[in-house]
């Protein structure tokens, strides 16, 4: 377990949202520090942010704190189903969800301006990190050809998130990483292994890592499991979720590669365990 040396407890907060829609409620984790520091602003899956009693966070949050923190990186959660009263969307076909994606766009713009805001954050090492849903929002937000645009960002990590929409999107403007489950039945990674193609072609500062025979959630600690629940995979019977030792492991260290370059983080601090669930 990594230790937490000078990190705080979450902070809970109300962040305003636009005109006709609810406070976007969000928990924040400063760290101590006397200059401005880094912050990644996380985007929760279509899970949500809690485990089924709809108070405690799921494991894979307070794993990726640990693990950002350890690097000296502030984090973001923010929780655009229990804003509305929601809990899981998952069970939940696309065109009957109660949230869109580009409502989700909106939430993240309004978390966004807020952290940009808050005295602790360096407002020029600012990076998004999203899972599944929450990182098709992502998508939307560094799509070049999208409005409003978002504000500068230095990065943006995303896991298996749905790329068969996003297929036009403008190349972005930051370094983007993406990491894919070869595997995946659920949000496939052969429309994302495509975009980031032609986002390459065009000049883009994108890494594409596809772990092979790994599926949806491979960076969880989970066994994997058929869900039949789930009716917005590539298969009529169902999805398979789940982690992926190999490709769990794996992927922690690309992203602490990644964002020690492009949040331009202390050498001394390159270094890590990987967070444990």
């Amino acid at each position: 377990m990594l230790a937490l040396a000078g990190a705080t407890q979450a902070e809970p907060h109300q962040i305003p949202a636009r005109a006709g829609e609810p406070a976007l409620q969000a928990h924040w984790y400063p760290l101590p520090g006397p200059q401005p520091q880094p912050a990644v602003l996380a985007l929760h899956g279509c899970g949500g942010l809690y485990q089924r009693d709809g108070k405690t966070l799921d494991a894979r949050y307070p794993a990726y704190r640990q693990f950002l923190a350890g690097l000296g990186v502030q984090l973001l959660l923010t929780d655009s189903w229990g804003s509305r009263g929601l809990g899981p969307q998952c069970s939940t076909p696309y065109a009957e969800r109660k949230v869109s994606v580009a409502e989700r766009r909106a939430d993240a713009l309004a978390a966004l301006a807020w952290l940009r805001q808050q005295p602790g954050v360096d407002p020029a090492r600012i990076a998004l990190l999203g899972w599944s849903n929450g990182g098709t929002t992502a998508l939307t937000l560094i799509d070049a050809r999208r409005e409003p645009k978002a504000p500068a960002l230095a990065a943006a990590a995303l896991y298996y998130p749905g790329c068969g929409k996003q297929l036009q999107a403008g190349a972005p403007a930051m370094p983007v990483l993406l990491q894919l489950g070869a595997a995946d039945d659920w949000t496939p990674a052969a429309p994302c292994e495509q975009l980031a193609a032609r986002w390459q072609a065009e000049g883009a500062a994108v890494q594409r890592i596809s772990y092979a025979g790994a599926f949806h959630g491979f960076d969880s600690v989970r066994p994997v499991r058929l869900r039949t629940d789930v009716p917005n995979g590539v298969n009529p019977q169902g999805v398979h979720q789940g982690g992926d030792a190999a490709a769990r492991a794996a992927s922690f260290e690309a992203l602490r590669l990644f964002l020690t370059q492009h949040l331009k983080l202390d050498e001394a601090r390159h270094h890590p365990p990987a967070a444990s669930q």
